[in-house]
């Protein structure tokens, strides 16, 4: 199984964001300047992520009304109209509760905010129930994983809590594949989870990595931009790849 690298934007100066074609990204309604130019890049295979902009706004204490959310669900309903590889992110609230949270899934699909429901992802952050991700895993064609409170994805080594809830996680869907008669389980993505996915067993997650990090390598190497996103494909997916071209740099005399 291929995992996906979704690439966090905005990548800065824009200039440099072809060089990530036919990669995954993720635009988040918080900053979406970059999302025409993600709908024309993302691969036919890939995924482009909408993300509801919730976790930006708990870390600015910024408080999201439904206002907020009908402007999302109208961004994204219209992106989704467009490009086929685009999967919107249920609004969430980041340290709520199970029943803010499952509010706010029931309106998206009772109340028919959402235009495309078989291409919604739900969040099941990783401090609630059990119980509360079967039902998601149940329902949903696609599923993200968030790292929370004694679940910090930060913390990841193999005896953290983070790592044993994912463990635990990952038997109950074992056994739901079984209960449900599943033949294709839900798409599993991590939410900024670049550290784990090459440890764990998720399709994708997300990352900022290149979009923040990129100009370390700018002088050192063709195509800068292109060359770290494919390292780190390549780490995720434990492969080997070539040497990456380096500048000619002239020796001084």
């Amino acid at each position: 199984m291929t995992k996906r690298l979704v690439h966090g934007t905005p990548v800065t100066p824009k200039r440099l964001l072809p060089q990530l074609r036919g990669g995954s990204f993720c635009v988040s309604y918080m900053h979406p300047e970059q999302l025409e130019e993600c709908i024309e890049l993302v691969g036919e295979n890939e995924i482009l992520i909408l993300d509801n902009g919730a976790f930006t706004a708990w870390k600015q204490g910024i408080v999201l009304d439904d206002a907020w959310w009908d402007g999302f669900y109208a961004w994204a309903n219209d992106a989704m109209d467009r490009c086929p590889q685009a999967v919107a992110v249920i609004p969430d609230v980041i340290d709520g509760t199970e029943e803010e949270n499952l509010m706010l899934i029931a309106k998206a699909l009772k109340g028919g905010k959402l235009k495309y429901p078989e291409r919604a992802m739900a969040i099941w952050h990783m401090n609630e129930s059990f119980e509360q991700l079967k039902a998601l895993y149940r329902i949903f064609n696609f599923v993200g994983f968030g790292s929370c409170a004694e679940y910090d994805i930060a913390r990841n080594g193999p005896t953290s809590p983070y790592y044993r809830r994912f463990l635990f996680a990952w038997a109950h869907m074992a056994w739901w594949d079984i209960e449900f008669g599943l033949d294709k389980r839900p798409w599993l993505h991590m939410m900024r989870g670049l550290g784990a996915l090459h440890k764990l067993g998720f399709d994708s997650a997300d990352s900022c990595n290149v979009a923040i990090n990129h100009n370390r390598t700018k002088g050192q190497f063709v195509n800068h931009v292109q060359q770290m996103a494919d390292r780190l494909w390549a780490k995720v997916n434990k492969l080997e790849l070539a040497p990456a071209p380096l500048f000619e740099i002239p020796l001084g005399k």
